[in-house]
Order: structure tokens, then sequence, then C-alpha cells
């Protein structure tokens, strides 16, 4: 009997071997056959099942869909959920006032801090509203009208009545300067007393950061308030 050449054998053997190790690699970086790329394997997409290995002694799992995806449960004390609810809605009049009197400030000062206190606000608002929805919280009506207000009806403190936003609302002159002065100095001085309060009990640092910027603005802005109100007084 004939023996057959080795060289054959290993040449078959190499285009074997090549091959496993091709379809090894491509899970990193694509092989390439006479010159031709193939396709790189990609990570699996929620679409696609993905083996799960089981505990020792177990049988593997296949998932697919949602459960294939790693997901992120974001959650919220009640006490800070609070916080941010009744922040929105003592921003909200916050912005009413500022919508009602700006029409009619005379004094340039007062106009200027009016207008930043709005701008300020209602970015403010639009972040603490999106915190609570990405925790499945309730968002106040007012983080997107904030006309919804319902002034005086609010245990909070610092917040102006009914009766308070019509005198805002119909003032002119320096009246309506001094006036919006006088509600915004005591509507900052409320926000001051639920950040205190509130910062006793924060849980989540994002909480936190929000309620100590409030304080730190707010209580400068409070100081350049008075000096504009003593001005005009």
């Amino acid at each position: 009997m004939i023996s057959q050449p080795q060289a054959p054998r290993r040449a078959v053997a190499a285009r074997w071997f090549g091959a496993v190790t091709c379809a090894v690699a491509l899970t990193l970086s694509g092989c390439t056959d006479e010159g031709r790329s193939l396709p790189t394997v990609t990570a699996a997409t929620p679409s696609v099942p993905v083996l799960q290995p089981g505990q020792p002694g177990q049988p593997n799992a296949t998932l697919s869909g949602s459960a294939a995806a790693p997901t992120t449960t974001f959650t919220a004390s009640p006490g800070d959920a609070q916080f941010y609810q009744d922040m929105i809605v003592h921003h909200a009049q916050a912005l009413v006032m500022v919508r009602a009197a700006l029409p009619d400030l005379t004094d340039q000062e007062v106009k200027g801090i009016a207008s930043r206190i709005g701008d300020e606000q209602e970015p403010e608002i639009g972040a603490m509203a999106s915190w609570l929805e990405g925790r499945g919280q309730v968002v106040p009506p007012e983080a997107t009208n904030p006309n919804l207000t319902d002034h005086g009806s609010h245990a909070m403190p610092g917040m102006a009545t009914q009766a308070d936003v019509a005198r805002l609302a119909a003032a002119t002159g320096v009246e309506a300067d001094r006036l919006f002065l006088t509600l915004m100095i005591r509507h900052h001085q409320g926000a001051i007393a639920m950040v205190d309060d509130h910062l006793k009990n924060a849980t989540d640092e994002r909480v936190e950061e929000t309620a100590a910027d409030i304080s730190v603005t707010q209580t400068k802005q409070i100081g350049q308030m008075q000096e504009m109100l003593d001005r005009l007084t």
C-alpha cells in the first residue's frame, strides 16, 4: 500500500485550523478571504436573543427583547420628590408674577432682575420635572403651564395670594416696581425656608445640589432687591 504524502495533509489541517481561527476572530475584527473583508459580528441588541449562562448545575437561559438589554431603574425618596413638586409650583408662581409685572415696570434695575428671575427659574422647572418623570413621580401641571398656579391655596411659605397677583398685574409706574420687589422678596424668602427645611433630610445628590443653588442665588437676589426697594421708597 502506497502512503499518502505528508504535505497535502498538513495543508488540509492548516486550512481547517485557519477557518476555525477566522470564525473566532470574527467577533473581534473580521477576517479576510483572498483580500475580501468578511462582516464583523456586532454585540447583541434587544432584538437578538442572548444566551445567559446558568448557575452551576442549572440550564442556560435564552433572553430576548428588553430582557436582553441592561436597564437602569431610578428611584426617588418621598421627601425629595415632594420637595421638587412643591418647588415647581413655587417657581411657577414666580414666573406668573414676573410676566404680570414686567410690561409695567419702569426702573431699569427692577426690570433687569425680574427678567433674570424668569430666565433662571423656567429652566429649573424643566430640570425638576425631568427628574420626577425619570423616577415615575407625579409632575405638577404648573410645570408646563404656570398660569394653573392656584395662588394662595398652597401652604408653602412666601406664596402670593390671588389678590396680590391681581394688584401686581394692575399696578403701573413706580408702584409696580415697589410691589414687585416687595412680593418677590417675600417669595424668595419662602423658597429659602423650603430649602433649609429640606436640606436636613435630602437623600439625592442632585436634589441637594439644586436646593443649595436655589439658596445661594435667591439669597443674593434678596439683597439686590432690598437695595432697589430702599432706593425707590
